[in-house]
């Protein structure tokens, strides 16, 4: 009996497993049917060109060069007010448990010094 449990088990496993590899090859092989990736990476090149452009007009005329200007901002945010009232309970919990500790800490080193 345990050996049938184990082996639908398995099936299962193997059967999902497969699922989920096909759902990928899918998403992959759709994206790059219509041309995903390509036209991400000709958004980037027009926007590298656009960029030398505008450093080459500024080189001419006269301006004061900085390489951040040129540069795309890959930094995103993704705090919004659900992950700042977290962050905010998480620092507020942090500081009240190391707090507890500590006093845990100095309750047992006097019980052993006594």
């Amino acid at each position: 009996m345990k050996q049938e449990s184990k082996t639908k088990i398995r099936n299962k496993f193997f059967r999902w497993s497969l699922f989920l590899l096909f759902v990928a090859f899918v998403t992959l092989y759709l994206s790059q049917a219509t041309g995903y990736y390509e036209y991400e990476q000709s958004r980037k090149t027009a926007f590298t060109e656009e960029q030398i452009k505008q450093f080459e007009q500024d080189v001419k005329d006269g301006k004061e060069i900085d390489i951040n200007n040129y540069l795309e901002n890959t930094n995103k945010d993704y705090q919004n007010n659900i992950s700042k009232v977290t962050l905010n309970v998480s620092e507020a919990i942090s500081k009240y448990m190391k707090y507890g500790i500590e006093k845990m800490f100095e309750g047992i080193v006097k019980v052993i010094e006594e």
